[in-house]
């Protein structure tokens, strides 16, 4: 822990627009810390579950929930163990490994209290109340893919008949036909 620096939400999901860390951002940060000390991590997946989904397109969504424990295995032989549950989604053949890195990063983050760039206590500030459209609104703004636009335009469907809204997609689709990011 003490070696241990902040991991910070530095990445972006394009297609929802929210900030995340991601495994490799963990896993680069602790791999020399957990060399160094001679630690290594044995996964146990203990439970899992899958279903499968279909998307708005008709293809398949494969959904993995995976109850995993990883133990923390020095060279002494001593151990510490954590139980965490991953979810995750793919619509080809990685759903578990994903559901199984999300295990383990929450596992990492949790036990290590490895700090971040938020604030402390996350009770300290009550939120504002979101306003539907200004979310719609930047999620139209942040698309990078027409994919992901229309995407955002099923999500948001209470809105399709929004002169508003039509005119914020309409104007996002013509920027992504010309190449504007």
């Amino acid at each position: 822990m003490k070696d241990c620096g902040a991991i910070s939400k530095g990445r972006r999901n394009q297609q929802q627009g929210f900030m995340f860390r991601g495994i490799d951002d963990v896993m680069n940060e602790l791999h020399e810390i957990f060399a160094k000390n001679e630690v290594f991590i044995l996964p146990e997946v203990t439970d899992y579950k899958t279903e499968t989904r279909q998307t708005a397109k008709g293809g398949a969504l494969f959904l993995v929930r995976a109850s995993c424990k990883f133990h923390y295995v020095t060279t002494d032989g001593s151990e510490v163990c954590t139980a965490n549950v991953g979810e995750a989604m793919d619509s080809a053949d990685k759903a578990f490994n994903k559901a199984m890195s999300i295990a383990l990063k929450y596992s990492l983050l949790q036990m290590l209290l490895i700090p971040t760039e938020e604030s402390k206590d996350p009770d300290e500030n009550t939120p504002e109340d979101t306003d539907l459209f200004l979310t719609a609104k930047q999620d139209v703004e942040c698309s990078q893919t027409m994919e992901s636009l229309q995407g955002i335009w099923k999500q948001y469907y209470m809105f399709q008949n929004d002169k508003r809204f039509i005119d914020l997609v309409n104007k996002r689709k013509s920027e992504l036909q010309n190449g504007i990011g």
